[in-house]
């Protein structure tokens, strides 16, 4: 009998390691993880905020574009009414002037036919050439 009290406690004591090591060793791993977690989130946070720097940056970029093609059109749409005047003027013009229209825009297999607002929003997106005819 005194072989088996040693023995249940000899399975008790090595139960109690056991369990100490898994405890450990959960505890450890729980750390590790947590510790990359917050290494992870902190890299995909600067990440993000290079990100949205770049993005604000290209957004400054774009509507300075979009604000110079817009000079650039009214200074197309002033030309076309003065030379529209000049001809008016001169008598050598019919009574409608000048007639201007949108047919689309420029690609690099020729002319795409688009409606004109299509057309102005492939011009600003797409940086591509609107092709606009003229007829008196």
């Amino acid at each position: 009998m005194e072989s088996l009290n040693k023995f249940k406690i000899l399975t008790i004591i090595f139960i109690c390691m056991f369990v100490f090591v898994v405890a450990a060793i959960y505890a450890n791993t729980k750390d590790v993880t947590e510790g990359k977690v917050k290494l992870k989130n902190s890299a995909e946070n600067s990440q993000v905020q290079s990100d949205v720097d770049n993005e604000m940056a290209n957004g400054t970029e774009n509507s300075e574009v979009v604000s110079n093609l817009e000079m650039q059109i009214d200074t197309l749409n002033k030309r076309v009414d003065e030379l529209n005047e000049k001809l008016n003027n001169s008598g050598s013009a019919s009574s409608t002037g000048l007639n201007c229209r949108i047919i689309g825009a420029m690609t690099d297999n020729g002319i795409e036919q688009l409606t004109e607002e299509a057309a102005v929003q492939e011009a600003k997106i797409n940086n591509r050439e609107m092709v606009i005819t003229c007829s008196f």
